[in-house]
């Protein structure tokens, strides 16, 4: 299950990577999804399980 979960957060994290110019590279973006995880934990429902983004896009 945690391999699935990891690859939705996957997606967020190119999403974030696309649509915020700043945070261009990939280590700012995956920071950026941690930050808003723990600030936000209920944003998303994977996000009790595991805040971790598979980088195999």
């Amino acid at each position: 299950m945690r391999p699935l979960l990891a690859r939705i957060n996957a997606y967020l994290v190119r999403w974030i990577h696309r649509k915020y110019k700043r945070l261009a590279g990939l280590r700012k973006a995956i920071e950026c999804m941690r930050g808003i995880a723990k600030r936000y934990p209920r944003l998303f429902a994977q996000w009790k399980w595991t805040t971790e983004a598979s980088i195999a896009w």
